[in-house]
């Protein structure tokens, strides 16, 4: 697969030629009045061409609710619009009345669901657990009490992040916003962050401050409604033309996700896959390119983990770029074949063995897969092969630096291990058994360090289990043994003037 396979989508709005006149950049939020959301209108658009549920999460004053109440009300649908912090299940369903035949039928009151075509849930962070739970097969299944909510299209919901989703830079804390049941945030398919205030753009702040809010189009329900429909209608197209290069580009996406511990399940892959296709349905609909851009778009609206826990978005974006780049390349590219190896550790050898690589292709696939391996691996491997690329005719000198920085602090000053008397006979063992070992004398002394430094617990959990010493030295052995073989042993004396 080419990056032409996975591009091609692109050719149904436009040919590729430079001096073609391209679409014009379409807006499905600014004829509503709201601005600065140009960034995440790809998803949206994308959430009401598939009507899958959308989740909307932000700071507080960031126009969620006028926004998705503009939306319902630009598409002509009945929206019933439920604060599910103080949410209780007769708002939802009504009354339950037992007829002649055994039956349960329901007294609604006018609020009731029943109606709805669209529901949103605002402040679903701060749900009852026992209502959320009740929550889950309307937004899952379009359902109540096992009963169909015939007319419901739309499940919407809206929250402010928790604290274990926010990063150091926030703002604000949201101490009553309860982290999101996994089973239940994984039933929105798109997850949508929308952007803060404070990184709009100036004309956008400018144009909130004076009140562009309180003014929309005349045209901004035609608008809205012609842009769903448009992206509708390409879906099925963008599907057969891009879905084989695609569900190959999810399948690598999740790899790569995987190995910066951000795990995916079976129905998220398929999500996230659907997701793929309606994001560059949107962004052809909106006039955008349907290239790489529409994926990593999708990519970023798709992770219902992020509602949970803080994933930091340079790791989202390291993981597109990698799977990208690995399923853009040709069929015979040897690139392929390395960045499809899934075990760090192999990765990081055949990237000094492989032939016909770059030395800078080489340098990046060593420092990713150094970053994947687990930290005592990663210091083996790092001393082991740092006499192979010394010269820099491998690898370049910033990839050469980061080996040496893996080792620096044990190769030059040792660890020591505090604690008590079992740390201290702990110690002992270790260096007892790797005295048994075939180990050159520098290699022995500086697993020694490896495993003084990360298989001991802190001085005052003296308490805790320490680790068997030949459990771990063979596994370090190992690692050693699987680079050795790979590439050879170059004894750490013959470099000692060089370093």
């Amino acid at each position: 697969m080419t990056a032409t396979a996975l591009e091609s989508t692109e050719e149904i709005a436009r040919p590729r030629s430079p001096s073609t006149t391209k679409l014009p950049r379409r807006s499905l939020l600014r004829p509503l009045g709201i601005v600065g959301y140009d960034a995440v209108e790809p998803a949206l658009l994308a959430a009401l061409a598939t009507e899958e549920p959308l989740l909307l999460v932000s700071d507080h004053g960031a126009a969620k609710t006028m926004l998705l109440l503009r939306l319902a009300e630009s598409l002509g649908l009945t929206l019933r619009h439920y604060n599910a912090s103080i949410l209780q299940f007769d708002d939802l369903a009504g009354f339950p009345i037992p007829d002649d035949r055994g039956t349960i039928r329901y007294a609604a009151p006018p609020g009731a669901i029943w109606d709805a075509e669209v529901a949103f849930f605002d402040e679903i962070g701060r749900c009852r657990p026992d209502v959320a739970n009740k929550l889950f097969p309307i937004i899952h299944e379009k359902r109540i009490q096992g009963v169909d909510i015939a007319k419901l299209r739309y499940r919407w919901a809206a929250t402010n992040p928790p604290a274990s989703a926010q990063g150091d830079d926030a703002t604000s804390q949201y101490e009553a916003v309860e982290v999101l049941d996994p089973a239940l945030a994984d039933r929105f398919a798109w997850v949508v962050t929308l952007p803060r205030y404070a990184d709009l753009g100036d004309a956008d702040r400018r144009a909130i401050i004076l009140g562009v809010g309180a003014v929309q189009s005349a045209d901004a329900s035609r608008d809205v409604c012609e842009l769903v429909a448009t992206a509708k209608a390409l879906l099925p197209t963008v599907r057969e033309v891009s879905g084989d290069a695609l569900a190959i580009y999810v399948d690598v996406l999740i790899a790569k996700l995987a190995a910066a511990r951000i795990d995916i399940g079976g129905r998220r892959a398929a999500t996230l896959f659907r997701n793929m296709v309606a994001i560059r349905a949107a962004h052809l609909a909106l006039g955008l390119p349907g290239d790489e851009r529409a994926c990593r778009a999708a990519l970023l609206s798709s992770i219902p983990e992020t509602v949970r826990r803080h994933i930091p978005r340079a790791k989202l974006l390291a993981a597109h770029e990698a799977a990208w780049r690995e399923t853009s390349l040709d069929a015979d590219d040897p690139r392929r074949t390395l960045l499809a190896v899934r075990d760090p550790l192999q990765r990081a050898l055949l990237s000094l063995t492989l032939p016909r690589l770059t030395r800078v292709v080489r340098g990046e696939a060593l420092s990713g897969a150094l970053a994947e391996l687990p930290p005592m691996d990663a210091r083996v491997v790092a001393w082991t092969i740092l006499p192979h690329i010394l010269d820099a005719t491998l690898v370049p000198p910033i990839a050469i630096e980061t080996v040496a920085t893996l080792i620096e602090d044990i190769a030059f000053d040792g660890a020591a291990v505090s604690g008590y008397g079992p740390h201290r006979e702990w110690a002992i063992r270790v260096r007892t058994a790797l005295s048994k070992t075939t180990l050159p004398g520098p290699t022995a002394e500086f697993i020694h360090g490896v495993i003084a430094k990360h298989a001991t617990p802190a001085a005052q959990l003296t308490g805790s289990a320490l680790p068997d010493p030949l459990d771990v030295i063979a596994r370090l052995c190992e690692v050693r043994a699987a680079c050795v073989s790979a590439i050879g042993d170059v004894p750490h004396a013959a470099i000692a003037g060089r370093t």
